[in-house]
C-alpha cells in the first residue's frame, strides 16, 4: 500500500503553512445554518441535515472560513497574534476539499494574506491571477477572487466588521479559502 497522492498534496500544503507560522486547527463538518450565512452576510444554498437534534448542527458547512471563525472566537483570550489554517471538507453539493486561513491581530490587512497565498502558489508552481471582487463577508475595495486558467479557485479579503462582530471578534482579521481539488488538477 501506499499514501494517496492527493492526501500528500494535502500534507505538502500544510507543511508549507505551518513554515510560515501558522497552527493547524481541526472543526466540524456539521455547523449551523447561522453560522454559514446569516453571521456571514452570505446567502449559500446548504446541505441540511435531516431530524437535526439541534440548531448548533443543522447543516454540513459550504465554506470553512466561518469555521475557522468560530475557532478564533473560542480562543479570543489567548495572546495575538493569532494564525491559522485547516484544511477540510466543504459540501457544495459535492465533497470538495479546500484550506482556509485566518490571520488576527491588530494591525492584520488584506497585505498578509496575499504575502502567504502568493508564497504558497509560487512554491507549488501555479500560475495565478488576482482580481478585485465583491463579497458580503469582506470589505469592499479590500477583497479579491484568485483565478488560474480562468476558473477561480479562492477568494482572499479582510474580513468585514459586521461578521467580526457577529462572531464576538474585536482584532482585525484576514484569510483565504483555497479549493484544493481544482489546485491539485493543476499541477
Amino acid at each position: 500500500a501506499k499514501e494517496d497522492e492527493f492526501e500528500k498534496f494535502k500534507n505538502k500544503i500544510a507543511n508549507i503553512l505551518t513554515g510560515f507560522g501558522l497552527i493547524e486547527t481541526n472543526t466540524y463538518n456539521l455547523t449551523s445554518e447561522k453560522v454559514q450565512n446569516k453571521n456571514m452576510k452570505a446567502e449559500l444554498k446548504l446541505a441540511k441535515i435531516a431530524n437535526a437534534l439541534n440548531e448548533d448542527y443543522n447543516v454540513l458547512r459550504a465554506w470553512m472560513i466561518p469555521s475557522s471563525l468560530e475557532v478564533l472566537k473560542n480562543n479570543r483570550q489567548y495572546e495575538y497574534p493569532q494564525k491559522i489554517f485547516e484544511i477540510g471538507t466543504v459540501f457544495t453539493p459535492e465533497e470538495k476539499s479546500r484550506v482556509s486561513v485566518l490571520i488576527s491581530h491588530k494591525e492584520a490587512n488584506y497585505t498578509e494574506a496575499r504575502q502567504i497565498l502568493e508564497s504558497l502558489l509560487d512554491q507549488l508552481g501555479i500560475k495565478y491571477t488576482i482580481k478585485e471582487t465583491e463579497h458580503d463577508s469582506f470589505i469592499d475595495g479590500r477583497v479579491a477572487r484568485v483565478y488560474t486558467k480562468d476558473k477561480g479557485i479562492a477568494y482572499i479579503g479582510e474580513i468585514n466588521p459586521e461578521v467580526l462582530n457577529n462572531f464576538e471578534l474585536e482584532m482585525p482579521c484576514v484569510g483565504f479559502e483555497l479549493n484544493l481539488n481544482y489546485l491539485y488538477k493543476e499541477l
